[in-house]
C-alpha cells in the first residue's frame, strides 16, 4: 500500500478558480482493497485543505493535511500525528512538473471512447488513454457536472506518478476529440505497477467555514527545502 500511497505527489502549481465552495470525498485503491480516504474542502476565494487518511503497516491508522492558501508563496502540510507543520513553496511544484514525459502537442497517446457508465449516480464518459512515454494505460469516467479543475486544485495537478500533467493531458485529448471534464473514476495502470483507482464517492457544494483553512496551533512549524517533495 505504501508505493500507492507515494502516488499522491504534487506537480504544479494551478490558479485557483473562485466558483466553487464545498467538498469532495473520494477513495484510493488497489487490488489488496481501499488504500486511503480523500477529503478536500474548496473556499469561495480558493483556498484548499486536503486531509488523506490510511493505515500504515502495522494497521494503525495515518493522517496527512495539505492546506493551499490562494495567496501567498507556500502551503503547508500537516502532520497530526508529530505535531508538525512543513511550509513548502508553490516554486517546487512547478520545478517537479517540468520531470514528467511527454506534452500535450507531442505526447504519443492514443484515445479510446468506451461509451456512457454511472459513476457514484453521475452519469459520465469512459475514455482510456494509451500513454506510450509512460508506459500506462489511463481509463478516465468523465462529466461536465461539476468543474473540470477541482482534482487539480486539490492535488495541485499531480499526476499519480504515472503520466503527463492533467493540463497536459487535456491538451491531448482535445487533440483526439475528446472533450474534458471532471474525474469521478480515474484508473491508472502502469508497466511493472500496482494498478490504482481514485474514486469520487461524493461531491457537495456548501458553505466551509474560514476555520478549516487555518494552520493548528501548537505545532512544531519547520521551513521545507526547496525541491522537496510533500
Amino acid at each position: 500500500m505504501r508505493a500507492a500511497l507515494t502516488l499522491l505527489a504534487v506537480l504544479f502549481a494551478a490558479s485557483p478558480a473562485m466558483a466553487f465552495e464545498g467538498m469532495l470525498e473520494a477513495t484510493l485503491s488497489s487490488e489488496q482493497g481501499v488504500a486511503a480516504r480523500v477529503k478536500a474542502r474548496y473556499s469561495e476565494s480558493g483556498d484548499v485543505r486536503m486531509d488523506i487518511r490510511s493505515r500504515s503497516d502495522d494497521g494503525t491508522t495515518v493522517l496527512a493535511t495539505t492546506i493551499m492558501p490562494a495567496k501567498g508563496p507556500s502551503y503547508y502540510t500537516i502532520s497530526p500525528a508529530q505535531k508538525l507543520i512543513v511550509e513548502m513553496p508553490y516554486s517546487t511544484l512547478a520545478d517537479t512538473s517540468r520531470q514528467v514525459k511527454g506534452s500535450g502537442e507531442s505526447a504519443r497517446l492514443r484515445v479510446k471512447k468506451l461509451g456512457k457508465e454511472v459513476v457514484s449516480g453521475v452519469e459520465t464518459r469512459h475514455v482510456r488513454i494509451f500513454d506510450d512515454d509512460n508506459e500506462a494505460v489511463i481509463d478516465l469516467w468523465l462529466t461536465r457536472k461539476y468543474p473540470v479543475d477541482l482534482w487539480t486544485r486539490a492535488f495541485r495537478g499531480r499526476n499519480l506518478g504515472l503520466e503527463i500533467s492533467d493540463d497536459e493531458r487535456t491538451k491531448a485529448m482535445k487533440k483526439y476529440g475528446v472533450e474534458p471534464g471532471f474525474s469521478m473514476k480515474m484508473r491508472v495502470a502502469q508497466a511493472g505497477g500496482v494498478p490504482v483507482e481514485f474514486l469520487v464517492e461524493q461531491v457537495r457544494r456548501k458553505p466551509i467555514p474560514p476555520s478549516v483553512f487555518a494552520l493548528p496551533e501548537g505545532y512544531q512549524r519547520v521551513q521545507g527545502p526547496v525541491g522537496t517533495q510533500p
